[in-house]
């Protein structure tokens, strides 16, 4: 009887050790997966609060919704990532034709980033206030980012009044440019508030 309770033991420890394979005959890990996997549901993970130097070779495994089924999982390749998720790049303009940035390229694929501007600074000469209909203006500032032939541009300037001649500025901004691996471009949304200050967006931006 001793001999068969061994026995029995040492065949459950070996089934709880071996390799399973799917899709190969030969696992080369405790679970060897040949192909792609769906996940449907949700599965157990562990985090990544922080990243130590040691640690820095590792794939990003997601799971995708937009695959048919839905739960494609899929890996975020890192070594082949030119930037980081978020970068920033301080830009500084000089010598400007009177005030007007009226079309920079900056180089950026729209494909591959989504770029912002922050921190704009305008140093310099003050636009003089134009006086029509006993009413004094002080134009139209723009500062905008723009998509233009498949790069991204930028946009400052007074577009209805100038410096003089004589007058100088300079602009300084910070260019912040997401990686569209894990960001992307919501589609605009479109509020018509006929006259008011008030109101509620007319839909909700689909995230998922």
């Amino acid at each position: 009887m001793k001999k068969i309770t061994l026995l029995f033991f040492l065949t459950i420890f070996s089934i709880g050790t071996a390799q399973v394979g799917i899709g190969t005959t030969n696992p080369q890990a405790e679970l060897h997966v040949a192909g792609d996997l769906l996940v449907q549901s949700t599965f157990q993970q562990n985090g990544l609060n922080t990243v130590s130097p040691t640690e820095e070779n590792f794939k990003l495994l997601t799971r995708t919704t937009n695959s048919t089924p839905v739960g494609e999982i899929t890996v975020l390749d890192t070594d082949n990532l030119s930037v980081a998720p978020v970068n920033t790049i301080d830009y500084h303009f000089t010598n400007i034709k009177r005030d007007n940035i009226t079309d920079l390229d900056l180089q950026y694929d729209t494909s591959k980033y989504v770029v912002a501007i922050s921190n704009y600074r305008y140093v310099g000469d003050a636009i003089r206030k134009t006086t029509i209909d006993d009413r004094k203006l002080i134009g139209n500032s723009v500062v905008r980012v723009f998509e233009s032939n498949g790069t991204w541009h930028i946009e400052i300037r007074n577009r209805d009044l100038d410096l003089r001649n004589s007058d100088t500025v300079e602009y300084y901004i910070t260019l912040i440019v997401y990686d569209k691996s894990y960001f992307r471009n919501l589609t605009p949304i479109t509020t018509d508030l006929n006259g008011s200050n008030t109101g509620t967006a007319t839909s909700v931006p689909v995230l998922n």
